[in-house]
């Protein structure tokens, strides 16, 4: 179960990509079917195409759609980009906090004093002791999320608005995740020097 949904935007405007993608397939194959010589070859060469632009539409839909925080076991995983995710022990995350990122008129993050936008963020704390501990593997740079002095900052432009009820709630997880039996086991194996952050 995820804990921080996508923004729904992107996902609506790529599934409706991916089925007109598919759609116009369908129909280019129909087509095909029904014509023939060299109409025939070239309505079924288009849709091939077609099928295969529809294919990766639908899977960057499903990438899209992916939730940007979900526990797997003793595990909180973050999404950084439509590919990559960050694994971090949930004994190693503290909490969640809003913040913002100033950025440029391209929408790109910026240094300046006088940013043209500011974009809403959740930040990920991590106890020191393990952003240490794994400074040289904690490192993933993504369009969704990226490491920024030993804190995981997640792009509120591609997640569910950041409210304070959104980090209330993500919060409230965290806390019920780390009282799960999982994590008791956890903790338990960790002295007995398993489990280990």
């Amino acid at each position: 179960m995820g804990w921080l949904a996508p923004n729904r935007r992107p996902v609506v405007l790529a599934g409706s990509v991916a089925g007109g993608l598919v759609g116009v397939g369908i129909a280019s194959a129909v087509a095909a079917a029904q014509t023939a010589g060299n109409w025939r070859l070239g309505l079924g060469l288009l849709a091939a195409v077609i099928g295969f632009l529809a294919v990766a539409a639908v899977i960057v839909t499903r990438l899209a759609a992916a939730p940007r925080l979900q526990r797997r076991g003793d595990q909180l995983l973050v999404r950084v980009g439509p590919a990559c995710v960050e694994q971090l022990p949930l004994d190693a995350v503290e909490c969640f906090f809003l913040g913002s990122q100033p950025l440029d008129h391209s929408g790109s993050p910026t240094a300046g004093d006088d940013p043209a936008f500011r974009v809403g963020t959740l930040v990920v704390r991590v106890a020191e002791r393990a952003a240490k501990e794994h400074a040289g593997r904690w490192t993933a740079r993504g369009p969704w999320a990226v490491w920024e002095d030993g804190y995981l900052v997640i792009d509120g432009r591609w997640t569910e608005p950041l409210t304070v009820e959104t980090v209330r709630r993500v919060n409230g997880r965290l806390a019920q995740a780390k009282r799960s039996p999982v994590m008791e086991g956890c903790r338990s194996a960790a002295s007995a020097g398993g489990c280990g952050v």
